[in-house]
């Protein structure tokens, strides 16, 4: 099951080093495995958003598909890798950090 987290700056003083140690944070407690990040502007602050899949709930699912793909060579989620490559949207800007 996809989830969603999302940070404020506003919520960290509009200070981009501690919006990054909430994130760095999260992620470290986590473990996400993130499909999807989105990163916009509301007024003066930055909004990041995360959708992404818990670690623990996907070990759980891989046994059971394995169990159901006993003919597949491959899990799904196995393949279904995050590209490096360029943004998928070409359209969207790249939005830069407000400096204070």
């Amino acid at each position: 099951m996809y989830r969603y987290k999302g940070f404020d700056s506003a919520q960290c003083g509009d200070s981009i080093s501690a919006l990054e140690a909430a994130i760095n944070a999260w992620m470290e407690a986590e473990r996400p495995r993130i499909r999807h990040v989105c990163q916009s502007v509301l007024n003066n602050h930055i909004l990041l958003s995360f959708v992404y899949e818990e670690m623990s709930e996907l070990e759980q699912r891989l046994p059971a598909q394995a169990q159901t793909q006993a003919g597949s060579t491959h899990s799904r989620f196995l393949e279904d890798e995050c590209s490096e490559g360029p943004p998928t949207n070409p359209q969207l800007p790249a939005i830069p950090p407000v400096v204070h």
